[in-house]
């Protein structure tokens, strides 16, 4: 296991992304050198930083999501040998994709100009040459968090009391925090539904993100706002799940205005009223850019939506497929899972067996990425072995936990539930199956609304 992984992170008090705050801030530094590492780390405590260290992008990535951070300090190159800096590039895009803010000095050796260049016009903030001078190392991060704090304060809107609409601290709130959409692409089909995402993004095109629950639809839908035009406005998001009625929504959308985004959680359930309501709104030109998700597509959901409606969400459709579907995808985003617990739990980060990665791929995953990081996090937490095998990963029972206390009618009823559960599941399957996957003929053969049978489609993972 490397250094960056074994060694023990040293918890840091929440820092600003801006890099103003009360606490210290925390420069990520990604580079596969220990010993740079180390010297690093020493350099930056001693001139008031914090510091959190990773020995490649993976291990970056994973712990951007794991803790906030106030700049990043990122070599560009990796394998043995490499020189052009592509592993590094594509960190950086990662990074900024996920926070366009966050100040990136990415570092390269004198032989690296063009490199640099390059990565000044992927939007680093700056760079310095190895081997560097301490002071112009320390100078240039400074620099390039001031340059940040005075970007954020030139476009942040002031109250009529003179005080800033953001934090406390000048960042606006729309600034990605730990784990808030992180995306993580380990195959070709997550890569390019993420290189259609970025390039929709930064227009007004309303979009459509269509996959089954847990998929992932809100993180990329946040993902796409931050990369927007918009990302200094509100991302207003409207959900009937949530429990609000009908007169909360009618406020929400009076409310929306030029610059904000409307987010419009599975709007496949929405009843028709709401639907009336946000299309009149749209028809009205509040001037707010839409997103929607959806657990159903195709016929399914032009019988749910209103098509004047439909029309508008669907100018770009991205559709994020089953966990199950993504082959090689469920391993990688098993061990950022991994790194990204071990490092919040503050523990040694665990592995996978092969075993443990045959056992995972085999699964059905009905929760779909959802599903796997709480597996994940429950391997991390409860493991005794640093290296996970099947037994680790085994999904726990209702009610397991009490078994070995339990009375034998308790055990039975628990049983009995489960048995309901399954039960329903099939009889749900059935329905959808006869009437073909017609949510609304298949609401009315089990005496269920059609928002109803969308709650328990999402329970079974349907």
């Amino acid at each position: 296991m490397s250094d960056a992984a074994s060694s023990p992170v040293v918890p840091h008090p929440p820092v600003s992304p801006s890099g103003g705050s009360s606490a210290a801030p925390c420069i990520l530094f990604v580079d596969d050198d220990a010993d740079i590492r180390q010297a690093t780390s020493l350099l930056l405590r001693r001139r008031g930083f914090d510091m959190v260290a990773a020995e490649n992008p993976e291990q970056a990535l994973s712990a951007l999501a794991a803790s906030p951070v106030s700049a990043v300090l990122l070599d560009l190159n990796y394998r043995r040998g490499a020189t052009n800096g592509e592993e590094g590039l594509a960190c950086l895009r990662a990074v900024l994709a996920h926070d366009p803010g966050l100040p990136v000095v990415v570092v390269t050796g004198h032989s690296g100009v063009a490199i640099a260049v390059a990565a000044m016009r992927a939007g680093a903030a700056d760079f310095v040459m190895k081997p560097w001078k301490n002071d112009r190392l320390v100078a240039t991060i400074e620099d390039a968090l001031a340059t940040h704090r005075r970007r954020l304060a030139a476009r942040l809107p002031v109250r009529p009391d003179g005080s800033g609409a953001g934090g406390g601290d000048g960042a606006p709130s729309q600034t990605a925090g730990p784990d808030d959409g992180m995306m993580i692409a380990g195959c070709a089909v997550t890569r390019d539904v993420l290189e259609r995402a970025d390039r929709v993004a930064p227009t007004q095109a309303s979009v459509l993100l269509s996959g089954p629950a847990g998929a992932g639809k809100t993180a990329l839908a946040r993902r796409i706002h931050r990369l927007s035009a918009q990302r200094a406005g509100r991302l207003v998001v409207l959900d009937p799940m949530l429990g609000e009625g009908e007169e909360a929504l009618s406020i929400r959308l009076a409310a929306v205005g030029a610059g904000d985004t409307l987010l419009a959680e599975e709007i496949g359930a929405w009843p028709a009223a709401w639907q009336q309501r946000l299309l009149a709104r749209l028809q009205a030109g509040c001037g707010a850019r839409l997103l929607a998700t959806a657990r159903v597509g195709g016929a399914a959901l032009r019988e749910a939506v209103l098509p004047d409606l439909l029309h508008r969400l669907s100018v770009v459709t991205l559709v994020l497929p089953p966990l199950a579907a993504r082959g090689a995808e469920i391993g990688v985003l098993a061990r950022h899972f991994l790194r990204l617990f071990g490092r919040r739990h503050n523990v040694a980060e665990r592995s996978l067996s092969p075993e443990a990665e045959a056992a995972l791929a085999a699964r059905p995953w009905p929760d779909n990425v959802r599903g796997l990081r709480q597996a994940m996090e429950r391997a991390t937490v409860l493991a005794r072995a640093p290296v996970l095998g099947p037994e680790d990963l085994a999904e726990p029972m209702p009610g397991a936990g009490d078994a070995a206390e339990q009375d034998p009618a308790a055990q039975d009823s628990a049983v009995q539930d489960l048995t309901l559960a399954q039960s329903e599941k099939t009889m749900i399957e059935a329905a959808l199956r006869r009437h073909g996957f017609n949510v609304s003929h298949a609401a009315r053969e089990l005496g269920l609304t059609r928002p109803a049978l969308y709650r328990r489609m999402a329970r079974h993972g349907l």
